[in-house]
């Protein structure tokens, strides 16, 4: 009955995804252009990950489970192991370069929301370059 309880918790976490607020690239002396070149690159790589993670899914279940038992315990998770797996893979290949994912505050992402044209691109390259709200229009030293 543990291993049983054990297991379903196993499938279970590794089936979660992680909620996506609202987040950009950073690496300090960067901008918005350098970040989303990196994006777009690494956004290429995406498929790659999502597929391991099916098939590690998959592999992991027919393990625990048997053959018959491990696929069917998975299947319903499938779209949510893909997504995962992508999203892990971008933000490793954007370590790779150098940069992290930050999680904007409800605050920052306000902010940056209700900033338009020239003034949300300032915003954001103030963002992607490490600053916060309260670093914006400041002189640099």
């Amino acid at each position: 009955m543990k291993k049983l309880l054990l297991g379903t918790l196993l499938v279970a976490s590794a089936c979660t995804t992680k909620p996506l607020g609202m987040s950009v690239p950073t690496q300090a002396g960067h901008n918005m252009h350098s970040a989303k070149v990196a994006v777009d690159s690494c956004s290429q790589e995406a498929d790659e990950g999502g597929n391991s993670a099916v098939i590690g899914g998959y592999a992991t279940n027919i393990l625990l489970w048997g053959i018959i038992v491990g696929p069917a315990v998975t299947a319903p998770f499938q779209d949510e192991l893909r997504q995962q797996g992508e999203i892990d893979q971008v933000d490793r290949c954007l370590r790779a370069r150098g940069f992290e994912r930050r999680e904007l505050t409800a605050g920052e992402s306000f902010w940056v929301r209700n900033a338009f044209g020239d003034e949300r691109e300032r915003r954001l390259d103030h963002l992607v370059g490490g600053g916060t709200i309260e670093t914006y229009g400041t002189a640099k030293n």
